[in-house]
C-alpha cells in the first residue's frame, strides 16, 4: 500500500527503507509534528488554521481517491472498513457502558440505518478510514501539512469514510467544509452530509462501547466517558434517520 501510494501521489507518507523476508519492514516516518489535542484546542478558535489544514486534506484525498484504481488493489485490500465494529456487537456492550435507555435506543437506530446502507460503486474508492488529526504530520514552523500516515485500515469501500472524522463539533465544521469545497469540483462528486455525520455517529458509539471495564474519568482513546457521551449525542443531533 505505501509503496503504491509513493508512485501515484505527491503527499509524504511512511516511506519503506527495508524489507525483511521475516515478515517486518522499516520505515521512514513523515516529516512533522503530531500532537492532536492541542492542535483541536487550537483550530477551535482559529477558523483560518482550520481551513488551511481543511484545504490540504481535500487535495490529498483528492490524489488517494483518483490514482489508485480498484484493479490496483483487488484481491489484497478489504472491502469493508474494520471500525466502526459490527452493530450487534456494539449493542451488546453499550448498556453496560451507560444507563441511558433512550441514547441507547437511539444509538441502535443509527446503527441499523448505518448497516442497510447500499453503496453505489462509483463511491468506493481508496480509504484511508481513520483520517483526522491524529494521522496529520504537521509543519511545526508553518502548519503545513506535510502527509499522513497509518494506513493500517485502508480498504476499498466508501469515500465518504474518509470525511467521517473531519466533523469536529466546530461551529461551521470549518475543516470538513474547507477538505470538501477542494475535494468535490475536483473529483467531480459531491459528498452526502448527513452520511459523514452518520457514519461518524456509528463511530463514536463503536468507541463508547469499547469503554466496557474501563473507568469513567479515564481517558480512553484520549476522552472521558462524558466526552464519549458528548460526541455521540452531538453527532445523532445531526443525522437524519429516514
Amino acid at each position: 500500500m505505501l509503496r503504491l501510494l509513493a508512485e501515484r501521489c505527491t503527499f509524504a507518507t511512511p516511506r519503506i527503507l527495508f524489507e525483511s523476508a521475516a515478515g517486518f519492514d522499516v520505515r521512514a516516518m513523515v516529516p512533522g509534528h503530531c500532537d492532536p489535542w492541542p492542535l483541536y484546542e487550537r483550530i477551535k478558535t482559529d477558523t483560518a488554521l482550520a481551513r488551511q489544514i481543511g484545504r490540504a486534506i481535500g487535495a490529498i484525498l483528492v490524489e488517494q481517491h483518483t490514482r489508485v484504481v480498484e484493479a490496483d488493489v483487488a484481491g489484497w485490500l478489504p472491502e469493508h472498513v474494520a471500525w466502526p465494529e459490527p452493530a450487534t456487537s456494539i449493542k451488546a456492550r453499550l448498556p453496560q457502558v451507560i444507563d441511558d435507555m433512550a441514547l441507547i435506543a437511539a444509538i441502535g437506530r443509527a446503527l441499523d440505518a448505518y448497516e442497510a446502507l447500499s453503496i453505489d460503486a462509483a463511491d468506493r474508492v481508496l480509504v484511508h478510514s481513520d483520517l483526522g488529526l491524529h494521522n496529520l504530520a504537521i509543519d511545526p514552523t508553518t502548519n503545513a501539512v506535510r502527509g499522513i500516515f497509518d494506513y493500517d485500515g485502508a480498504a476499498w469501500a466508501d469515500r465518504h469514510h474518509d470525511a467521517r472524522y473531519l466533523v469536529l463539533a466546530i461551529p461551521g465544521e470549518p475543516v470538513l467544509e474547507a477538505a470538501l469545497a477542494v475535494y468535490e469540483p475536483a473529483v467531480g462528486c459531491s459528498l452526502d452530509r448527513n452520511r459523514i455525520w452518520l457514519y461518524n455517529a456509528a463511530c463514536a458509539a463503536s468507541f463508547l462501547a469499547s469503554r466496557l471495564g474501563v473507568p469513567a474519568e479515564q481517558k480512553w482513546c484520549g476522552r472521558s466517558l462524558a466526552e464519549d457521551v458528548g460526541w455521540v449525542r452531538h453527532a445523532l443531533e445531526h443525522v437524519q434517520i429516514s
